[in-house]
């Protein structure tokens, strides 16, 4: 096993090299003939480690019999292989953006909230940078190179958000990044100001060299500090999975002004055309709902004796849940707000003039999950017409109902014919805890339709940081902020059973 672990090592350090080969001036038949080699050693390293994992596994069932340690390990492992993936895809999107191939966060987070391979995602930035490179080459033996300020920044950018906690890629810190990976703020910010006087620095010297890497004009400080935060927190975010994704559909804003989303009723249904070939006029019927996105923020600061300290594991401990909290936020935001909100005809989502609300609350089983399906097939449009189909996909409860919602859709063997489960395989239960009743309900695919419509201000697809040090304070004031709205839209996509 530890020959195994040497050799992935290696293959890993190999797979490192050969992405840190494209450079800005690479030629696209030279790019792509990287990503092919690069390609290869990721085979190989995936080969490796399904062996490594058989001979691990073949390990752990000698040492213990146990089913609920087995059931652990797995869930563990597969956690483990969602975070790798994650930070994979960060850590490619970090070298393409070196590059200078144009990659918005929104694009960075869709690929691991969708589940795209790296290798996939690796393939489509290659595309780019072939792009990029045709266009940026000139006449013959005059090229385009990267300035050595701006290289050296992201380097440091990227060593020191590594060491905040931003999920780090399995093949490791690029190779321009390796140098910094040791090195702690006060190193950094005597770089900034091209400190010469040596290492070992006394409390005053070290306070003088911050003050003047964060004050000078010409200090790079402040951006790499800036910059290393903003992609811990951008990395540790793209983790996050808050449940109101699952059952609304994503546009972002242009503007905070409030968004009119109008909800089409029917294209006009065709009419026979008479022996006259008259053909009759049709009419869109239509409803307006309005969403807005708001701004919000929180101030933190970054304390002298942080700074003194070259404590770089306190200022990760500050970020390491600064992901999940603002996705707990957006989830708080949207189930308090959005859920059951007003719509334009003055009624909350989930109304008996609905006919999308049951009249009396019952448990979580089949023929009262068959009345909330047959509910919502009958739904009809704004035009009174009957919609194609509106099925019921996602079974939405609190944790008081999560176990009453397994137990349905549990795939079991029938001894009768009587006992199919008929919802096996055709509701996905989804838990929250914003849900604290015994309240449940039935959702629609949100890419066929959806009662919400949730998204980002354009251009600001994450949460991000700006640091500032203010007068007569110490330390660095850095403030967490981020632009979200979410609304109700419909209300036809969605069934509600008060339990």
């Amino acid at each position: 096993m530890k020959k195994l672990l040497r050799k992935l090592r290696g293959l890993e350090a190999r797979a490192a090299a050969k992405l840190a080969e494209l450079n800005d001036d690479t030629a696209a038949e030279a790019a792509r003939a990287i990503e092919a080699q690069h390609q290869a050693i990721l085979d190989e390293i995936t080969t490796l480690r399904g062996e490594i994992d058989r001979l691990a596994g073949a390990e752990e069932d000698d040492d213990t019999d146990d089913d609920d340690n087995n059931s652990n390990r797995q869930r563990t492992g597969g956690t483990d292989a969602v975070t790798t993936r994650a930070a994979d895809i960060v850590g490619i999107a970090a070298v393409a953006r070196r590059q200078g191939v144009e990659l918005t966060t929104e694009e960075e987070q869709t690929a691991i909230r969708s589940g795209t391979s790296p290798q996939a995602f690796r393939a489509q930035l290659f595309d780019r940078l072939a792009d990029r490179s045709r266009s940026t080459q000139t006449t013959p033996g005059v090229q385009v190179g990267q300035d050595e300020t701006e290289t050296r920044r992201n380097a440091q950018i990227e060593a020191l958000a590594y060491r905040f906690g931003a999920p780090m890629p399995q093949a490791g810190p690029s190779q321009q990044a390796r140098q910094y990976m040791e090195r702690g703020l006060v190193d950094i910010a005597a770089d900034a100001v091209n400190f010469r006087g040596g290492r070992m620095l006394n409390a005053r010297q070290v306070d003088d060299l911050f003050s003047r890497a964060g004050s000078l004009s010409t200090s790079d400080f402040p951006i790499i500090f800036e910059g290393a935060i903003n992609r811990t927190l951008e990395g540790r975010y793209a983790l996050a999975q808050p449940t109101y994704r699952r059952i609304a559909r994503q546009r972002n804003f242009r503007d905070f002004r409030p968004a009119t989303v109008v909800k089409v009723g029917d294209f006009p249904l065709l009419q026979r055309v008479l022996e006259t070939g008259e053909i009759k006029y049709g009419a869109f019927k239509e409803g307006k709902e309005t969403v807005q996105v708001f701004s919000y923020a929180i101030a933190l600061r970054v304390s002298r004796q942080m700074l003194i300290n070259d404590d770089i594991g306190a200022i990760a401990d500050m970020l390491s849940g600064y992901g999940d909290t603002v996705a707990l936020f957006e989830e708080i935001t949207f189930y308090t707000g959005a859920f059951n909100g007003v719509l334009a005809d003055g009624k909350v989502v989930f109304h008996v003039d609905h006919k999308n609300l049951a009249a009396a609350g019952t448990a979580i089983d089949v023929d009262n999950v068959g009345k909330g399906r047959a509910a919502m097939s009958k739904q009809k449009s704004i035009g009174d017409n009957p919609l194609l189909q509106n099925r019921a996909r996602i079974l939405l409860v609190g944790p008081d109902k999560l176990t009453e919602a397994e137990k349905l859709v549990a795939s079991i063997t029938p001894a009768t014919v009587s006992n199919v489960n008929i919802f096996s395989g055709r509701l996905e239960p989804v838990e929250t805890g914003m849900i604290t009743d015994n309240a449940w309900h039935l959702f629609a695919d949100p890419s066929t339709g959806s009662n919400y419509r949730w998204g980002y201000l354009e251009g600001y697809e994450a949460p991000r940081v700006r640091t500032d040090e203010p007068f007569g304070q110490q330390g660095f004031a850095m403030s967490v902020e981020h632009d979200f709205g979410a609304g109700a839209t419909d209300f036809r996509f969605g069934w509600k059973n008060p339990g």
